[in-house]
């Protein structure tokens, strides 16, 4: 019978800070129930307030900037699991591959009704006849109700956020994943985009919240990680994404993901073969 992969945090914070960019390696459903702030995701800046609801794939840099309490739903879903409930007809691994990244923001009626179905799936499963099938018929309910919410979400325009200062780096910000294997120094930034290297830096921690050097590094993490289950060797890898020292990039691949490259690639090698 299939058991479905996921797990879902309902999560209050009164001083909340993400102190840096992260990814997971499931698919996120997020929610937010207040806060004001805003919500970085790939290479776009988002409001965050009551109702905003973000999708995103696998694997995707994210950060949360938030000054207020702070209340969210959110939930993680494997690919796998995702991919054992499609269809023909609907593939839900390739939607969230098309989605992701992309800003929804809900009325009072719709983040009623996503609420109670968050609600819905955070109580126990119970043991009697079929109470694990009617858990399993509740998260389809769910995924099918949030996909189709995601339908005409907004990747930017009217749900972009209105920050000055990220669409002053935000030509840097796009320009970094597409050249992650060249040497990006600081300088040679600056001398590209035609900006103070001080000011850059400066403009970019207060737009972002992270700093140039943090964004750089964890794009590199992630194209290696893409490399990697691609079958090619860790050195190879390391060079690929614009790590010059191999030791570096192991000891630095294995602090963003908890695990060597090696052991990350072997991982997810046997688990195709599984």
């Amino acid at each position: 019978m299939l058991q479905p992969k996921y797990q879902l945090r309902f999560n209050r914070d009164d001083m909340w800070q993400m102190h840096r960019l992260h990814f997971h390696e499931d698919v996120e459903i997020l929610l937010s129930l207040s806060g004001s702030g805003s919500f970085f995701v790939e290479d776009e800046f988002y409001p965050l307030r009551r109702g905003a609801l973000f999708l995103f794939r696998e694997a995707t840099l994210h950060k949360s900037v938030v000054d207020d309490p702070y209340t969210r739903y959110v939930l993680h879903i494997s690919p796998e699991t995702l991919q054992e409930f499609s269809t023909q007809q609907s593939d839900l691994v390739a939607f969230t591959r098309k989605a992701s990244g992309r800003s929804k923001q809900l009325d009072e009626g719709q983040t009623h009704a996503l609420t109670k179905m968050f609600r819905d799936l955070e109580g126990p499963c119970g043991s009697s006849f079929c109470s694990d099938i009617k858990r399993t018929a509740r998260l389809l309910e769910f995924l099918i109700a949030t996909f189709s919410l995601f339908e005409n979400a907004e990747t930017g325009g009217k749900n972009k956020s209105s920050n000055l200062d990220f669409a002053r780096i935000e030509p840097l910000i796009k320009y970094i994943p597409a050249n992650i294997a060249e040497p990006l120094s600081l300088d040679g930034l600056s001398a590209r985009f035609f900006i103070d290297k001080y000011h850059m830096c400066h403009i970019f921690k207060s737009a972002t919240g992270f700093s140039v050097m943090e964004y750089i590094i964890h794009c590199r993490v992630l194209k290696a990680r893409e490399l990697l289950r691609q079958g090619l060797r860790v050195q190879e890898v390391g060079e690929r994404v614009g790590f010059r020292n191999n030791a570096h990039f192991i000891r630095t691949f294995g602090t963003l993901t908890g695990i060597s490259p090696k052991r990350y690639a072997k991982k997810y090698l046997l688990g195709e073969k599984a």
